[in-house]
């Protein structure tokens, strides 16, 4: 009786998480668990949003700088003193935004 209480109590002690259990946060992309949703939405937001330099004629986007430019110079050649502009995409939703701080308060809608 007493030594299966005694080591009943010790696991709880030692090994079982029953009572100390956390809330996680998983992520959708990688299944890492963080311990908060400022942890992982830093996460989310460095590791699986992606930067998008957009054309500042048409809809177009491309991933680096000079990509933008030499389709700004080759499609629209009136316009090749235009810069592209950076824009972030959700890695949730697809939403992109035009502003890297909208992209982090609407990850709130996610989380």
């Amino acid at each position: 009786g007493n030594f299966l209480l005694a080591n009943f109590e010790a696991h709880l002690k030692e090994a079982c998480l029953h009572f100390s259990r956390r809330v996680g946060y998983r992520c959708p992309s990688c299944a890492v668990v963080f311990g908060g949703v400022n942890s992982i939405k830093s996460h989310i937001q460095t590791s699986h949003c992606e930067v998008f330099h957009k054309c500042p004629i048409c809809p177009m986007a491309f991933k680096s700088a000079p990509s933008a430019h030499a389709h700004v110079y080759t499609q629209h050649p009136g316009f090749s003193n235009q810069q592209s502009k950076m824009i972030y995409k959700c890695a949730m939703c697809d939403t992109v935004f035009t502003h890297k701080p909208l992209l982090s308060s609407h990850f709130d809608q996610h989380l």
